[in-house]
């Protein structure tokens, strides 16, 4: 298992890099070109939206790694973390959220229940619910689901969960709904 946290910390990495280039090219594309003012203001605003889409795509990306990691490891129902095993059933049966009221799907639900409990095998569902905005509490969320430590609110003096949900989702919020 050494070896494939090294790869799936190799992944993480190669992803960050990018994402990293990604954040250079933005912040210093208006520079390059020379933008007037109002031109500079209006990229400024509107670049939020692309920082934050760089953001969630690294969540998404992290976490659908983490599982591909997870599944090459073929655990069973009794073998998973119940962390990770809740997660993934909430995700695969949408029935605990909604229960059906027509008899047959009722009946649908329970034979996929009982082929999921008798599988040898499972395979960690790659969905990763991010509720549409990954801020602070949603991050967290992820992270216990997957059993892993959560990050805490201060990070060297500086509010992580301000900077993510008052700077970083708002701004990104208001921008995407056409507030100013």
């Amino acid at each position: 298992m050494t070896a494939n946290l090294t790869i799936l910390e190799q992944d993480i990495r190669s992803d960050i890099g990018e994402r990293q280039q990604l954040m250079l090219q933005i912040k210093t594309l208006y520079l390059r070109y020379q933008f007037n003012e109002r031109d500079e203001k209006i990229f400024l605003s509107y670049s939020m939206p692309a920082i934050y889409a760089i953001w969630e795509g690294f969540i998404q990306t992290s976490f659908k790694t983490y599982v591909q990691e997870i599944n090459k490891i073929n655990l069973s129902v009794n073998t998973v973390h119940k962390q990770i095993l809740c997660y993934h059933i909430e995700n695969s049966f949408k029935q605990f959220k909604q229960y059906p009221k027509n008899y047959n799907k009722k009946v649908a639900f329970f034979d996929k229940l009982g082929e999921f409990y008798g599988a040898d095998i499972i395979e960690i569902t790659r969905t990763i619910n991010t509720e549409n905005n990954v801020g602070f509490d949603v991050l967290n969320r992820l992270l216990a689901a997957f059993n892993l430590e959560k990050i805490p609110d201060y990070y060297e003096q500086r509010s992580l969960k301000y900077e993510l949900d008052e700077r970083l989702l708002r701004i990104r919020n208001q921008v995407a709904h056409g507030q100013d």
